[in-house]
């Protein structure tokens, strides 16, 4: 048997996704540093042809306005300032980006962790079950504990007597080895092993009318009421001690 832990995968997961998306955080990052240490538009449009200074300036340069050349200068800096603002709604862009990559990951470790959990340790309960839950089982199991759910049915009132008769085939059936399933009701479950041991129909439905009565109901039951639970109980005794070994004929 592995002694691996159920979170090893999702863990190796983790593991090489994390570094992955912090690296690339910290390249954006230095690479947008960079970017606005030399300017945006060395960024995007390179340093440019080299100008040639040695040829002499047109003679009209001469009589150039000095707006002209102060336009040309906020022009540039315009470039410039929106040039950062475009750098840095990417990088701003990118951040995000990745921030919703590195979320999505931790999140889909921290679901898979428990699912992990639950199929090792299902997994570990079906290696080491060794008594399988069979009707001869359960029968015997109700029949060995017959006594007892009667003295719970004599208890108390007749209300509370029946709730708590019914409430023991339950018991009856984790000792056996039965589970119930996450959709089942206790009415469910109780008839469920009811009908794996073959136990009396009659019995079994009039015990099953008289627990949904006490459980439900707002009237007042009597002790009528409790000896017809008796008298079926005892029935479905006897009927299993008849068909299974070790019971009461």
């Amino acid at each position: 048997m592995s002694g691996s832990s159920p979170e090893a995968g999702p863990q190796q997961a983790a593991q090489a996704v994390v570094p992955a998306v912090l690296a690339a955080t910290v390249l954006v990052v230095v690479l947008a540093t960079w970017a606005a240490a030399i300017g945006p538009d060395r960024v995007f449009g390179g340093e440019g042809e080299a100008q040639d200074t040695s040829s002499e300036a047109p003679a009209d340069a001469v009589f150039a306005e000095p707006e002209n050349r102060e336009d040309e200068e906020e022009e540039r800096d315009d470039d410039r300032t929106w040039g950062s603002i475009a750098l840095m709604g990417v990088e701003i862009a990118l951040l995000i980006v990745l921030g919703y990559l590195l979320l999505v990951v931790f999140r889909r470790v921290r679901l898979r962790v428990p699912d992990a959990r639950r199929r090792w340790r299902r997994k570990r309960v079906v290696e080491f079950e060794v008594l399988p839950a069979t009707p001869d089982r359960a029968a015997e199991e109700i029949v060995r504990d017959a006594d007892t759910q009667l003295g719970l049915l004599r208890e108390g009132t007749p209300r509370n007597g029946i709730v708590a008769c019914w409430h023991r085939f339950e018991l009856q059936a984790e000792a056996a080895g039965i589970g119930r399933e996450p959709w089942e009701t206790s009415a469910e479950f109780t008839l469920r092993v009811l009908d794996l041991v073959s136990a009396d129909e009659r019995a079994v439905a009039e015990l099953s009318t008289l627990y949904r009565e006490a459980r439900f109901s707002d009237h007042e039951l009597n002790e009528p009421a409790r000896q017809a639970a008796s008298q079926a109980l005892e029935r479905l005794h006897r009927g299993l001690g008849a068909r299974y070994a070790g019971g009461p004929s």
